[in-house]
């Protein structure tokens, strides 16, 4: 099975110093009990922010929520005591449990920042709030898959720990191919953040997705590509009951 998740179908959200591209994976597959999540994946947004965005204090419930940042820095502060700046190289993972809230900021003479927020689904509801930070050795894991976040039982021990069965893998593919080889019960979910990458005819371009299982892919990049890779499992738990991740 092999579904296109089109940039051009993402909802969209332009209002000034925001640039804003919502996908809602479930969409692509046209599942009515669950019309926007795809297992444990509720949504992820591709933004672009300029110097100067303010996003004052809010709250989230029950998502678990990855910042992957591409370019630029994003300072960070919670109520749980904490004020980090979140980059290329210093990922952010909060899992909101029973409940948190955070600002985020870009300063007047920062750089423009592009990211994914990354709504993903607890295996239940109500668990402990924490915030997470990763420092990454190279901002970029060159023709080679790396994971960046995943359940505590993954070998190795992931430095971002989900509270959920994902996986969360990058990749900057340079002129060459990749694999994905499929495990049983998976599903996956590839997302083009810049470039190009094709598979048997398939071409996907930047903002792009392709959704698939029961089978393994290659994909092939004439230049430079920056590709996420999520892992979900269909037969395990996950709550709707997240703010973001779980609306339906």
């Amino acid at each position: 099975m092999k579904k296109q998740l089109k940039a051009e179908n993402s909802q969209k959200i332009r209002r000034g110093l925001f640039n804003i591209d919502i996908y809602l994976p479930g969409l692509s597959i046209n599942n009515p009990a669950d019309p926007n999540g795809l297992f444990q994946l509720g949504r992820f947004d591709m933004a672009h922010l300029l110097p100067g965005v303010f996003v004052g204090m809010h709250p989230h419930r029950d998502d678990e929520i990855l910042t992957y940042i591409r370019e630029g820095t994003m300072v960070h502060e919670d109520t749980e005591g904490g004020t980090e700046q979140v980059s290329e190289t210093n990922l952010m993972l909060m899992n909101a449990g029973k409940g948190i809230y955070h600002q985020e900021s870009i300063p007047n003479s920062g750089k423009d920042v592009k990211l994914l927020q990354i709504f993903i689904r607890p295996e239940r509801p109500g668990l402990e709030p924490r915030v997470q930070f990763s420092t990454l050795g190279n901002a970029y894991s060159i023709n080679k898959w790396r994971v960046v976040a995943g359940p505590i039982d993954h070998i190795p021990k992931p430095a971002l720990i989900i509270q959920s069965a994902v996986l969360v893998y990058d990749c900057r593919l340079q002129g060459d191919s990749i694999s994905i080889h499929f495990k049983k019960d998976k599903f996956y979910l590839l997302f083009v953040f810049d470039g190009q990458v094709e598979n048997e005819g398939i071409k996907l371009k930047k903002g792009d997705g392709l959704i698939f299982s029961d089978e393994s892919i290659t994909l092939y990049s004439g230049s430079v590509s920056d590709l996420v890779l999520f892992e979900l499992d269909q037969n395990a738990p996950y709550t709707r009951e997240g703010m973001y991740s779980g609306v339906s």
